[in-house]
């Protein structure tokens, strides 16, 4: 797997395809091996870039202090990304979540042609329960028995496992300064109910000054909802609305029942079409 230093952390990327370029971004703490499907697919058609953002699981190295938010992190990392693999301006796309790609749109606009966005979430029930999931257990963990207990949790474990380096980087950290660091990102994350997406900090006025091509697809749970898509929807002006590609039945069969990428696959192989119409229209 190809890799290049953003900001003095390594990072871990891939390449599909060829064309003119997007760059996916998945959510979560995950990645970016689980848009392998949607990946595979638009790589017919396009040059296709997924990448594992620092301290997800998968081969970057970790991130982990400043003031900035962490989407917001991710999105400067994206950033160097595509200026260093001389990409822009690109097409960049994102699921579920949909917090690191606006805010490449909002600060570096000239590296970006066109959005695509996938189950967005927004409102009370992700921007409580999500923390919980992507901050509390390590918080948690430091605070009952260090440094060593965090680098055996799941996400963390796994990327230790690609790349050891990340285990010295987690025990050489100060446990007071890493549960800090936790902590102010998860109330990032928790304050932003009220804004279009949860855990981004971009409010109506900003998203509405995006002005590049978007497509926005709409997610049917509570962590998802419908709802966050038609806002962005209504509030970016270049932007078309496309229906949820999975039934609420559907989504309840698999979402929580089986473990990843088997969601994110099941997520690709739905949105894949959809994007690919989108880009080639634009491109038409």
């Amino acid at each position: 797997m190809p890799e290049l230093v953003v900001s003095g952390c390594t990072i871990h990327y891939e390449e599909r395809g060829r064309g003119v370029p997007v760059v996916l971004t998945p959510g979560g703490r995950w990645g970016g091996y689980v848009q392998r499907v949607v990946a595979a697919e638009l790589a017919k058609d396009f040059r296709v870039i997924t990448w594992d953002r620092p301290t997800t699981d998968g081969a970057s190295g970790l991130m982990i202090g400043g003031d900035m938010s962490e989407a917001e992190l991710w999105a400067d990392t994206l950033a160097g990304l595509i200026r260093g693999l001389k990409l822009a301006p690109c097409y960049i796309g994102e699921y579920a979540g949909c917090r690191t790609t606006p805010l490449v749109c909002l600060k570096y606009p000239d590296l970006v042609k066109g959005l695509l966005l996938a189950w967005p979430s927004g409102g009370e029930v992700p921007a409580n329960s999500v923390p919980r999931n992507m901050y509390q257990p390590y918080i948690r963990a430091a605070l009952r028995e260090g440094m060593e207990a965090v680098t055996r949790l799941n996400h963390f474990a796994e990327s230790i496992r690609q790349n050891p380096a990340n285990r010295d980087a987690l025990l050489a950290m100060d446990r007071m300064a890493f549960i800090r660091q936790m902590s102010f990102w998860a109330e990032c994350f928790m304050t932003t109910a009220d804004l279009p997406i949860a855990g981004c900090w971009a409010t109506d006025a900003d998203w509405a000054s995006i002005k590049v091509p978007a497509i926005i697809t709409g997610g049917c749970d509570p962590v998802h909802p419908t709802a966050a898509a038609q806002r962005l929807h209504r509030l970016l002006p270049n932007a078309r609305y496309h229906d949820p590609v999975v039934t609420p039945e559907e989504w309840d069969r698999v979402f929580g029942k089986n473990p990843y990428p088997v969601t994110s696959d099941f997520q690709g192989e739905r949105i894949a079409p959809v994007w690919r119409a989108f880009l080639k229209q634009n491109e038409g």
